[in-house]
């Protein structure tokens, strides 16, 4: 019998394929085509090809979009 509350769910990071478990597959689904574009859009910008760095890259663009934002909800807008 399956949990529904720990549904699995195939997705594709930068053409890699991932069997994801959760709560809410759509919401997973959500979440990697996210990060699949932000790896994307750091393979563009840069002359990076190797997956392991874009993922850093990425990362590290996604880490600091959530602070801006929370400082945002803590602080008010930033001025930049």
């Amino acid at each position: 019998m399956r949990d529904p509350k720990n549904a699995s769910v195939r997705v594709e990071i930068y053409d890699q394929p991932y069997n994801l478990r959760g709560s809410d597959p759509e919401y997973i689904i959500k979440l990697a085509e996210y990060v699949d574009g932000k790896m994307r859009a750091v393979a563009e910008a840069t002359s990076t090809v190797d997956s392991v760095r874009l993922a850093v890259l990425a990362a590290l663009n996604i880490a600091d979009e959530y602070h801006i934002l929370k400082r945002q909800q803590e602080n008010g807008p930033l001025d930049y």
